[in-house]
């Protein structure tokens, strides 16, 4: 097993995020986007020249995706939205829960056909299993595939399209399922990462070569497991509550990570500097879904 220790970890946008979240690679544009959820910020990192960006957003948002011929997408508090890089956040496309004004969507990404999959979950902090998960087509069809959730994390398709991975974060599993790219279904869930004590799952993302990279919540890690749920690798971090990995960069050999300040102490943050900032690391394995 490879370890990447965590003096290769560098800083890479300071941004003292609450809740720094769901790191976007976008190709297209050469850029890093990530959300700071309760800060209620679209956050802009591009590595080519350092330059950062910044967009206040009137909802919290829960990832930020490009979707189809919509272009870049916002999932905030109460649908889907679309996002000038220019000038922030425009007009929503697509209502998701609108009775349901105590839920925010949290967590999503596209599958091989262009289907975005997202969740949703309660947003007072109660961790009452009132969310969901969904998959919405580029047309605007919106199909619910689970209820009683709690926390929506760690959705990821594998590069052959044929598996799907989803994590209900408080249940300490990540669970990976036979996934159908022509119908969107998927079935014969199996565990496929399990953590104990005081360690959670939140997201994640995969490689080429079928890698699952996991960010551990009160682990100061990343796992990276083999298709059948062997860890090979193990990025050592700087703090203890990471919450996404996002492969990117020219080769797709950086490893973007976002983490949380929410949660820890005064004692915790003097010690965990960096705790809130998008960082980053070169990694043996690349070209992310």
């Amino acid at each position: 097993m490879l370890t990447i220790a965590v003096d290769d970890i560098l800083p890479v946008h300071m941004a003292d995020a609450l809740t720094g979240e769901a790191p976007f690679w976008d190709a297209a544009r050469g850029t890093l986007w990530w959300i700071d959820i309760q800060g209620q910020r679209l956050l802009g990192f591009e590595p080519a020249s350092g330059r950062t960006s910044m967009h206040r957003l009137p909802l919290m948002p829960g990832f930020v995706v490009t979707f189809g011929h919509h272009g870049l997408v916002l999932g905030l508090e109460d649908g889907i939205y679309a996002v000038d890089p220019a000038t922030g956040v425009g007009e929503r496309l697509f209502a998701v829960e609108e009775d349901l004004p105590a839920n925010r969507l949290n967590d999503g990404k596209t599958d091989p056909a262009g289907r975005l999959w997202f969740g949703s979950m309660d947003k007072t902090g109660n961790g009452a299993p009132v969310g969901a998960l969904y998959s919405l087509t580029p047309d605007g069809v919106l199909h619910r595939h689970r209820s009683e959730i709690r926390i929506p994390n760690a959705i990821a398709f594998s590069p052959c399209g044929r598996t799907f991975y989803f994590s209900d974060s408080r249940s300490q599993l990540v669970e990976a399922f036979d996934y159908d790219v022509t119908s969107g279904s998927f079935s014969n869930g199996r565990p496929f990462a399990i953590f104990t004590g005081d360690e959670h799952p939140d997201g994640a993302c995969t490689d080429a070569d079928g890698g699952v990279w996991i960010a551990v919540v009160n682990g100061s890690r990343i796992e990276r497991r083999r298709p059948d749920g062997t860890v090979d690798l193990v990025v050592e971090l700087p703090v203890s509550r990471p919450t996404m990995p996002m492969l990117g960069g020219r080769d797709g050999r950086t490893l973007f990570v976002t983490s949380q300040r929410r949660f820890l102490g005064t004692r915790v943050l003097k010690q965990e500097t960096l705790a809130g900032q998008l960082l980053a690391t070169r990694v043996p394995s690349g070209n992310r879904r």
